[in-house]
């Protein structure tokens, strides 16, 4: 990496974003011949419900993830833009369909390094109809993120960063304010409230940036209590998009690509079912 820089900046940025389902198909089942020894009508009825609800579980948890994992790379790849001078974000990701609050304290420090704390949470405002739920997050970083800046525009972004993923019925979720600017943060700055479901995640993360547009990302052991994981790669184009594989054990449930700006698609495993990302955020069909 070139030598780093002094970074003498401290910001403070609080960003008010607004960035909006799809039908599962199942296979017909075979009717058995009398004396068979072969399911009856009645199992064959009840595993495709209990096939469409693994389908929809499965549609859940790759949501969830995406919209974890998304909620920290947006906040932190929105502050990088603003200190990277560029005017508008929202000009290459069409964000649309989001609502969320976040704050990222910047503190200055020596030799091209600075502390950071954030902490964000948001939702889809439309929801999945097909899945009849909406879909947000409440994440942040609290103590001991830290943001190195380098020569030739290059500046990484490292955390262990920590929330819930949550879920309730359409309509249902908004978002409250909670504590007050400080780093470390003795609470979270904003919480969701209203939410019927959560998953709590752990995700470490080391995010890379060039003139503000996101290079290179690595997330290393995220851990969600649902027992899901993500692995993600980026492409070696200039600028890189990037993959993501989310699994649950031995079962891959989806995988996502986006754009270097967040823009991209979800597709479930099981089903094919397709849903857009925004802004890194899941927010409804393409």
């Amino acid at each position: 990496m070139a030598r780093s820089s002094a970074l003498a900046t401290t910001a403070l940025v609080g960003l008010l974003l607004t960035g909006c389902g799809a039908a599962f198909g199942q296979a017909g089942a075979s009717l058995p011949a009398a004396g068979d020894d072969v399911q009856t009508v009645s199992d064959a009825a009840d595993s495709l419900v209990a096939n469409r609800s693994s389908a929809t579980q499965n549609a859940r948890a790759a949501i969830g993830v995406t919209d974890a994992l998304g909620s920290i790379i947006r906040d932190v790849s929105n502050t990088e833009h603003i200190l990277s001078g560029v005017r508008s974000l929202k000009q290459n990701t069409g964000t649309h369909g989001v609502f969320s609050k976040s704050l990222l304290v910047l503190n200055p420090g020596g030799g091209g390094i600075s502390g950071y704390c954030q902490s964000s949470a948001g939702y889809s405002l439309k929801g999945i109809p097909s899945l009849d739920e909406t879909f947000g997050w409440q994440s942040g970083v609290y103590s001991s993120g830290a943001r190195i800046s380098a020569d030739h525009g290059f500046s990484t972004w490292s955390a262990n960063t920590s929330g819930e993923a949550v879920r309730a019925p359409i309509g249902g979720l908004s978002v409250v304010r909670n504590g007050s600017a400080s780093c470390p943060m003795m609470a979270p700055m904003f919480s969701v409230r209203g939410a019927t479901e959560n998953e709590a995640f752990s995700i470490p993360i080391m995010l890379t940036y060039r003139h503000g547009t996101l290079w290179n990302l690595s997330v290393s052991n995220a851990r969600f209590a649902g027992g899901e994981t993500v692995d993600v790669a980026m492409s070696s184009g200039r600028p890189p998009s990037l993959a993501g594989f989310i699994t649950r054990g031995n079962t891959d449930l989806a995988t996502f690509h986006t754009s270097a700006y967040g823009k991209g698609t979800l597709t479930i495993t099981s089903t094919g079912a397709q849903y857009a990302i925004a802004d890194w955020i899941v927010t409804g069909t393409p």
